[in-house]
């Protein structure tokens, strides 16, 4: 028989790279997105997926489209995840969402604390259930970070950096984390919380001076005082407090190795770069 996976926020990075690994290991996908999108919709109907669009958490049809799959995952914002999940009564199967390395790695900050008691409420009501808690996501032009960064490297002489730039990084590539979504929706994979980075830590410096190569530019990398850039607005307080923290992965159950990130950095940015060009306003 058929497996059938429902994926919620499939019109983003991760969830597209999602439904596309279970189309190709044989599961029959039902692909919901918030906002339409034409390229994407139609990359994953030429893939054999099922689209559909649904406003969440109080769309009603996405859970009748829902409930009897063996997997549900949801890409979307773990706040929105909860919400969705906690308004409709669903027998499914395995239930992927992501959260934030940042739970961890920075647990007093207010927006974290409230990801945490996500985390804390489904894991209550869930038993199959599995928390992916990537630490930074890059690699498509939909993922805002990074691809803001490549643009400056190539609009301006100089980069700004906020703090001193040692703080270090764990950069993960989107296609990645949609591997391990759809390795982690087999109904003979561990439940639990697993913090998900790329292979390579690198300082921010290094981050940011990886970018600008990738970019095919030189430029210089000027660290800047986080307290100036939030006085700005240019940060939140929460960003500002965290300039120079580190943001590693810090492993919580353990991931399969079959599943482990594995997307060099200098492969992930070129991706990026390549992505973008090929993009409406992508440099």
């Amino acid at each position: 028989m058929t497996r059938r996976a429902f994926v919620v926020g499939a019109g983003g990075a991760v969830g597209e790279a999602a439904a596309h690994k279970l189309l190709a290991g044989g599961w029959a996908v039902t692909a919901s997105m918030h906002q339409e999108r034409d390229d994407v919709r139609a990359r994953l109907e030429a893939a054999g997926a099922e689209v559909m669009r649904h406003h969440l958490p109080d769309h009603a049809e996405w859970a009748r489209a829902a409930q009897g799959c063996d997997a549900l995952l949801l890409t979307a914002n773990l706040a929105i995840a909860r919400a969705t999940l906690e308004a409709a009564e669903l027998e499914v199967g395995r239930i992927v969402v992501f959260s934030s390395n940042n739970v961890a790695a920075d647990p007093e900050a207010p927006s974290y604390r409230a990801l945490a008691d996500a985390e804390h409420a489904l894991r209550a009501r869930f038993a199959q259930l599995a928390i992916v808690r990537p630490t930074l996501i890059y690699g498509d032009p939909r993922l805002a970070t990074v691809t803001r960064l490549v643009r400056m490297a190539r609009r301006w002489p100089a980069m700004a950096l906020p703090g001193s730039g040692r703080a270090r990084v764990q950069p993960v590539f989107h296609d990645d984390l949609g591997c391990l979504a759809a390795g982690l929706a087999e109904a003979d994979a561990p439940t639990g919380v697993f913090a998900a980075g790329g292979p390579e830590i690198v300082t921010m410096r290094a981050l940011y001076a990886a970018i600008a190569k990738a970019a095919g530019v030189s430029r210089l990398v000027a660290p800047m005082p986080a307290a100036l850039l939030a006085a700005a607005g240019v940060l939140s307080a929460e960003q500002a407090a965290r300039a120079d923290a580190d943001r590693v992965a810090i492993a919580q159950d353990a991931l399969p190795t079959a599943l482990a990130p594995r997307t060099t950095l200098r492969e992930g940015l070129a991706h990026l770069v390549s992505a973008m060009d090929g993009s409406p306003g992508g440099g």
